[in-house]
């Protein structure tokens, strides 16, 4: 059952100004592994920014008496390039306890960058893997 839909697009010409203004917008933004994973390249730092803001829609964080930080939303991808979210603090708690899958979709062209979330509820029996499937990539990560 969907429990959340969150879409998100931003200009990269927008994310490319940011950058250049404030010398810590990657900081704030972005953990340690996407920082390494995107190499400044401003349509992917902005396909992050896109994921991030159409998660925190689809989760509704706010009526849930959340507060966010960029940071426990990282964006990775696994071997075949699907992007998935890596989940941290508050929010890893919530949609791991809720028994929520996150399925998410990114594009971008030369002038912007979209993302789409879905939040789907797994069924009972499925409890045990919330998050997806298990990344070959990172032995830690779920899907």
């Amino acid at each position: 059952m969907i429990q959340g839909l969150g879409v998100d697009t931003v200009e990269i010409e927008r994310i490319g100004r940011a950058m250049a203004r404030w010398p810590g917008f990657l900081e704030r933004v972005l953990t340690d592994r996407e920082r390494i994973e995107v190499a400044h390249a401003v349509h992917r730092v902005a396909a992050r920014w896109a994921a991030k803001e159409a998660f925190f829609k689809a989760l509704d964080l706010p009526a849930r008496g959340l507060v966010l930080s960029w940071r426990e939303v990282e964006v990775t991808n696994t071997l075949t390039g699907r992007p998935f979210f890596n989940l941290s603090g508050k929010v890893g708690n919530l949609v791991k306890r809720r028994g929520w899958r996150l399925h998410l979709s990114l594009s971008h062209d030369r002038e912007r960058a979209t993302a789409v979330v879905l939040v789907e509820k797994i069924p009972r029996s499925r409890k045990g893997i919330a998050w997806g499937y298990k990344s070959k990539r990172r032995s830690g990560s779920w899907n």
